[in-house]
């Protein structure tokens, strides 16, 4: 089982990493923070040019460790409601590799999928869009929502102190360790 973590915090230390490292305790995975990595905006391009501007960064390294992977975990801070800029931007510019790679969409199908939120002001109520939001991307991607967890904090490792939270993410970690968790 190949796990991809894809971690849109822009801070080291934060509360998304504290709740990474209590689910993937013991595991093997790679990890793209993606706070340490270039990736541009999209340039949508679909409507006015056949062939889109190459573009310098390193999204297609990126992407092709997700293509690779058979369970993708993405984590993020709730940012004013959403989820991260800098996981928002990744994952935009996945309408450019469906536009220029006609297998991109087959080459990704029937990942599990988890998701790992955090913030504060009632995240477990506020955090329920971008739950929302992963369920219409895994639809349309023909992947498997496994399960999501929702963490209560704000100062750094301040989530450490939501024992539901922290209890749910010790749950998914032994279901990972046993080679996952239902089809």
């Amino acid at each position: 089982m190949n796990i991809l973590v894809i971690n849109g915090s822009s801070r080291e230390n934060s509360n998304t990493d504290s709740m990474l490292s209590v689910l993937l305790k013991n595991l093997s995975y790679c990890n793209i923070a993606l706070r340490k990595y270039k990736v541009l905006p999209i340039h949508d391009q679909r409507h006015t040019r056949k062939n889109w501007e190459t573009v310098e960064d390193d999204y297609s390294t990126l992407i092709q460790k997700m293509v690779n992977s058979d369970v993708v975990i993405f984590a993020t801070p709730i940012y004013w409601y959403g989820i991260s800029g800098l996981l928002k931007n990744f994952i935009d510019r996945w309408s450019q590799s469906l536009a220029t790679n006609k297998k991109f969409k087959q080459d990704l199908k029937r990942k599990k999928i988890y998701l790992l939120l955090v913030g504060d002001d009632k995240p477990t109520i506020k955090g329920m869009p971008i739950i929302h939001q992963f369920q219409y991307i895994c639809d349309f991607l023909n992947w498997n929502f496994v399960d999501y967890v929702i963490g209560s904090g704000n100062k750094p490792q301040e989530v450490k102190n939501d024992r539901i939270a922290m209890t749910k993410l010790f749950q998914l970690n032994q279901e990972l360790l046993l080679g996952g968790s239902n089809e």
